[in-house]
């Protein structure tokens, strides 16, 4: 008994020695060399008898069996039944984190899986913990259904974020999001800088990517809403759209490069291809349409319509216009421009109207108005109609009316010539040169039309000059535009007819009493004549003298 106990006592001690001397175990064939890198070294075979091959076979457990594992080591591993795969403690021994093994079971291999079950099969999580995905050990996914939070790229959603309902996808987006709710993020570098913004949404590289803390901003396009950083409730839908935009708000942009250079602007709408590109202050503005209002800079409450309308370079502060049509210029305030290729120059006061293709108002001209295609207006405080091819003007009044209350006037005075003004009038008949008339108005040449009809009336020149004879500062004729040409109001010409008519009426009430005079003294010299003759006869009666005027007889008493 003694013997037996003191060879197994010795053959412990030996194994002792050698384990201690090398360190390595190896189990199967006793063929081969141990692996020089393996502590213990488990041969597969061939075994001599029995099964050729053979695995390893690690502790077999349900998950319940595997959390009664006390202070598990880490790399402690096992086969979960429960799983059907090999795991692995990565955690600590007193917090275990049990992972399996890539490729084990139903793990997910590098090289792709087979026999996958649809809606059974998944990769994620079965804990009430957060996925994260990674490259080249750097962020580059998460799933946080905990907070709502989803990204996906590259350094996408800030993990350490507060904030909920926000989706991010693409490299950099939302990356330094804090407390920012319900924020939108697509495209390389979306609302990178973003906060505390919340409500934003930037679909586009680097759209909305200076973003801080603006709220319910919308930036969709390469760039959109780029330099965007305070301002609230903007959107901009194009490529470089609100480009420089830093804090502004209530701005919309539809096209690329609208309101591009918009800095503190707020409740503009740009729709076209660089429609309000420069405007950097301006606000309440409105432009429709490719360039419409490229110029514009710090004009407000203005309104295009069409390419290229609104004001023209070097016009860039305007306010209160309104540009309607292709290439419609309005370049001074409060003014109107509608039809194509209309032009409203600069002016100090404005209040000038310019409707119909080709027309335009002279520069420094306030308070005109032109109607009409290519009617050109040159002198403030004027209407004109039409261009120099209109022969008549209709309406279906008969007259045109004008303010005459006698409570607004002053300074009457009963001078109006009459009779002497109108005498030195000379009516004459005439035809018009149309290309002189377009040259002294100022209007084109190309669209000149030969003008035979035969007029009536007067030349201007021959009215001034009969007017400055009696003395008489007529308003129906006028030098234009400094003297450049004469016009004539016809209708004024009434109060010297009317003063005309009276001084004929008084002349001939005075040759009425004249006449009535003359036959007065004519009944008293009939009725004188009368009696002489009743005498003459008498007389002759008298003295025997026959009516007939012969030789007389006198009768012999």
């Amino acid at each position: 008994m003694l013997r037996s106990t003191h060879k197994i006592l010795t053959t412990a001690i030996l194994l002792l020695q050698v384990v201690s001397t090398y360190a390595q175990l190896r189990v199967g064939p006793t063929t081969g060399t141990i692996n020089g890198s393996a502590s213990l070294d488990v041969k597969a075979g061939p075994y001599p008898s029995g099964s050729p091959f053979r695995g390893l076979l690690p502790p077999i457990m349900t998950i319940s069996e595997r959390n009664q594992i006390q202070n598990p080591a880490t790399g402690v591993f096992l086969y979960n039944t429960d799983y059907k795969q090999i795991e692995v403690n990565i955690g600590t021994p007193s917090s275990p984190v049990w992972g399996p093994v890539a490729g084990s079971g139903s793990a997910w291999s590098i090289t792709g899986n087979g026999g996958t079950v649809d809606k059974s099969n998944f990769l994620g999580t079965y804990d009430n913990v957060p996925l994260n995905f990674r490259v080249f050990n750097q962020t580059a996914g998460r799933i946080d259904h905990i907070l709502f939070n989803m990204g996906i790229g590259f350094f996408s959603i800030n993990p350490n974020t507060t904030g909920t309902y926000n989706t991010a996808a693409g490299s950099y987006t939302l990356r330094n999001n804090t407390t920012g709710i319900a924020n939108t993020a697509v495209g390389a570098g979306a609302l990178t800088a973003n906060t505390s913004g919340t409500g934003n949404t930037g679909i586009g590289h680097d759209a909305m990517i200076g973003n801080m803390t603006g709220n319910e901003n919308t930036g969709v396009g390469q760039n959109a809403l780029r330099g965007n950083t305070t301002g609230v409730s903007n959107t901009a839908v194009g490529a470089d759209a609100l480009y420089t935009a830093t804090s502004s708000y209530d701005n919309t942009a539809l096209g690329g490069s609208a309101l591009y250079s918009n800095q503190t602007g707020y409740s503009n709408t740009a729709t076209g291809a660089l429609a309000l590109f420069n405007n950097t202050t301006g606000y309440n503005n409105a432009a429709f349409g490719n360039y419409a209002m490229q110029n514009n800079t710090t004009g407000y409450l203005n309104a295009s319509l069409g390419f290229n309308a609104g004001p023209s370079s070097g016009n860039n502060a305007i306010h209160h216009s309104v540009a309607i049509g292709p290439a419609a210029v309005t370049n001074a305030i409060y003014s109107i421009a509608i039809g194509s290729d209309v032009t409203i120059n600069s002016s100090t006061n404005g209040l000038s109207v310019a409707l119909g293709a080709l027309t335009s108002v002279g520069a420094n001209v306030t308070n005109s108005t032109v109607i009409g295609a290519r009617g050109v207006v040159n002198s403030s405080n004027t209407i004109v109609l039409g261009d120099a091819n209109i022969t008549s003007l209709r309406c279906n009044v008969q007259t045109i009316s004008t303010l005459s209350d006698k409570r607004i006037k002053e300074d009457i005075n009963d001078d109006v010539p009459g009779l002497s003004f109108i005498n030195r009038l000379k009516p004459v008949t005439y035809r018009i040169n149309k290309t002189k008339e377009a040259q002294l108005l100022g209007y084109g040449l190309n669209n000149i039309r030969e003008d035979r009809t035969i007029h009536s009336g007067f030349l201007a020149q021959d009215v001034e000059k009969a007017a400055k004879e009696v003395g008489y500062n007529f308003e129906g004729v006028r030098q234009e535009e400094n003297g450049k040409y004469y016009t004539l109001g016809y209708t004024l010409f009434v109060m010297p007819l009317v003063q005309a008519v009276k001084d004929l009426d008084s002349e001939n009430n005075a040759l009425k009493n004249e006449l009535l005079n003359l036959k007065r003294e004519l009944q008293k010299n009939t009725v004188a004549h009368n009696k002489l003759a009743d005498q003459v006869k008498q007389i002759q009666e008298a003295l025997g003298v026959s009516k007939g005027g012969g030789s007389s007889k006198i009768s012999k008493k």
